[in-house]
């Protein structure tokens, strides 16, 4: 009899401890202590690159390329045959090249080919009297591609304009890097030619080198 009797004394005391607890921290939470809450995390959007209205200055998050050449004049995308291949959008920049105050035109055709690779074609015109005239280089296209790209252009037009072209060759396999080779083209005579050549570093994505 006597240990039923301190068996159900502990029980008790289980139960009024468990009371209190209960208790304190409805006391607690009524008096105002923070409540836990649930978190989660979310997604951060990728940068995007903005504009400004000063003479078509692009202005890009670090680590985001760009050819230099926004806020196009005209701009239209085509659809592609049924193997994806063709002309998937054409778009005009009227921009001074020459610094004559006259809007010069460069045009950027993307062309696809039914792969997981395309190129950008730029053409380059001189505005000579209403008349335009084509100055563009040689081979003066893009190369890329899902992995890397082998061949990119990047335009500046201050404070002098400027074309910078960086390209590699193909050796093996489109991934295996190869010695890139940076040009740098400017106008003189009203012609686009190349004022400097720089060999650089070996890599796979010439995008890394701009």
């Amino acid at each position: 009899m006597k240990n039923c009797n301190q068996y159900g004394g502990v029980v008790l005391n289980i139960l009024l401890v468990i009371m209190l607890s209960i208790i304190a921290a409805l006391i607690y939470l009524l008096a105002g202590g923070p409540v836990p809450k649930l978190t989660r995390t979310v997604g951060v959007n990728s940068p995007v690159a903005t504009t400004t209205d000063d003479a078509h200055i692009l202005v890009q998050p670090a680590g985001v390329f760009t050819d230099g050449l926004d806020n196009p004049d005209f701009s239209e995308e085509y659809p592609l045959d049924e193997t994806g291949t063709g002309v998937a959008a054409r778009t005009i920049f009227d921009r001074d090249i020459n610094g004559d105050g006259i809007r010069d035109r460069i045009t950027r055709t993307r062309n696809e080919n039914g792969t997981a690779h395309h190129y950008y074609q730029y053409k380059i015109e001189l505005n000579n009297g209403g008349e335009f005239v084509d100055i563009t280089p040689d081979e003066f296209r893009t190369v890329e591609g899902a992995e890397c790209a082998l061949a990119k252009i990047q335009f500046s037009f201050h404070p002098e304009f400027r074309a910078v072209k960086i390209t590699r060759p193909w050796n093996v396999s489109w991934t295996t890097p190869t010695t890139a080779t940076k040009i740098v083209y400017a106008m003189e005579n009203q012609k686009l030619v190349p004022i400097e050549r720089t060999e650089m570093k070996s890599v796979c994505d010439v995008t890394d080198l701009f």
